[in-house]
């Protein structure tokens, strides 16, 4: 990245905005109620960041004040810990909002909890009652961003990556011909 660039995101990021996939049933994602007491996803709990449309956890962190915009969790606190297997969107934000650089793919665990224990595939965010989140970086360190950025794309981009892995999951499978063929007139149909 440039000098031009890097100096850009260290003077104007302001904002975090993380999206991964969110499937409900995906036992590589887990909340708690930081009693270790796990929380299932059903109609009593609902994870406050889902969007679920677009199948996505989505939010938004204030890089200075170390919170969750818009936090709204009305049971406090809440730990959310993901095995995020390569597919979030992490893309930094101006004080608009307006995006500046972008990361698909590895976790930037120099920024983002578990701190350079994440090994780019885990995110461990324990958020208050009030959005702070614990353990994020005093001084954000936004060093892979400007070594791996890339200009932003749309966070919807992220459902062409869902699509692949699970053309991955269907050819794991060994379909023969005709299972190959319903299949492929199934998705035909969508």
């Amino acid at each position: 990245m440039d000098t031009e660039m890097r100096n850009k995101l260290e003077q104007e990021a302001c904002f975090l905005h993380i999206a991964i996939p969110y499937d409900k049933d995906d036992e590589l994602i887990t909340f708690d109620d930081g009693l270790m007491t796990e929380l299932e996803c059903d109609e009593e709990f609902v994870p406050p960041m889902l969007n679920a449309e677009d199948q996505l956890l989505e939010f938004l962190i204030d890089l200075k004040e170390r919170k969750v915009v818009g936090w709204n969790y009305e049971d406090g606190y809440l730990r959310l810990w993901a095995k995020v297997c390569d597919a979030g969107t992490y893309t930094l934000m101006d004080a608009e909002k307006n995006p500046l650089c972008q990361i698909c793919g590895y976790v930037p665990n120099k920024l983002i909890p578990p701190l350079e224990k994440g090994f780019g595939d885990y995110i461990e965010l324990a958020i208050e009652a009030d959005g702070t989140v614990n353990d994020w970086p005093a001084t954000p360190d936004l060093s892979e961003f400007i070594e791996e950025g890339q200009a932003p794309k749309s966070v919807k981009t992220n459902k062409w990556h869902r699509a692949e892995k699970a053309l991955w999951r269907v050819k794991d499978l060994h379909l023969n011909k005709e299972e190959t063929a319903w299949l492929i007139e199934q998705l035909q149909s969508v």
